[in-house]
């Protein structure tokens, strides 16, 4: 489908804005889009754009830039969660994440479940999960509890046993989990966004191993996320094993360029 002028100086005007995060001018514009249509016209479309809610003047002698609204629907069109990336080269991806100040998590999608408790004598416990097993000191109390839960996910056992204070196996718990993302990087950025929106709560529910976990492929925008920001949730294949991708940041920030590394 064809889009119309309106669409296509609104998208052009969201594409340099958030290349430069700057206001963008008539003549800027139309130099950049490299289309004939005058500024003149371009101001025409403007003030249309703006009595719509889609573009804001933020002093009377600078140009445009988009609005929250523009900018949410630009995502909503432009970014598809459902569609796995494919990643071809890891470190790519993570030597760039600052450069677009995102806050990134690219983590295998593992669901260890508890399938045997094993006692070594009056010393160990060895607990098995799927492909994964890991030792602790015995303890009669901590065999029956664990006995409790098999068919329990690692997740919810890790919380499980940190209400109840078994602090030893929930850090080891903990640590496996951690084990699965293959990178994290950007918390500087969580909390750059944190100090600047008031809204320091949100970096330790964000940094907290299984909070990829507990949300579903999709864009967001309200929630835990603080105003003015968005989240990505989005599959990713990496030599054609499932993961999956995690991005935070403002909405200015250019989300489509990183994705398309």
């Amino acid at each position: 489908m064809e889009m119309s002028k309106s669409d296509l100086i609104l998208e052009s005007i969201i594409k340099e804005y958030l290349k430069s995060k700057s206001p963008i001018g008539s003549s800027d514009l139309q130099e950049k889009m490299m289309l004939d249509i005058s500024p003149s016209t371009i101001r025409i479309y403007f003030k249309r754009l703006s009595q719509e809610g889609s573009l804001v003047q933020l002093h009377v002698s600078s140009g445009r830039i988009p609005t929250e609204m523009a900018l949410r629907n630009y995502w909503i069109k432009k970014i598809e969660p459902q569609k796995p990336i494919v990643i071809s080269d890891i470190d790519k991806i993570q030597n760039s994440i600052r450069n677009y100040g995102l806050y990134c998590v690219l983590k295998k999608k593992r669901n260890y479940i508890l399938s045997e408790v094993i006692r070594v004598g009056e010393r160990f416990l060895i607990l098995i999960f799927d492909d994964e097993e890991f030792v602790i000191q015995y303890h009669a109390k901590i065999e029956t509890f664990l006995n409790n839960f098999i068919g329990c996910n690692m997740e919810e056992l890790r919380k499980i046993a940190s209400s109840v204070g078994l602090h030893e196996l929930s850090s080891k718990l903990n640590k496996v989990i951690l084990q699965n993302a293959l990178f994290k990087e950007g918390v500087n950025e969580l909390y750059d966004i944190a100090q600047e929106y008031n809204d320091e709560d949100f970096v330790n529910k964000v940094i907290e191993p299984s909070f990829l976990d507990s949300l579903n492929f999709g864009i967001y925008f309200d929630g835990f996320i603080p105003k003015g920001c968005m989240a990505v949730k989005q599959n990713a294949l990496v030599n054609e094993e499932a993961l999956q991708i995690f991005c935070l940041g403002r909405l200015n920030s250019d989300f489509e360029s990183f994705l398309n590394l």
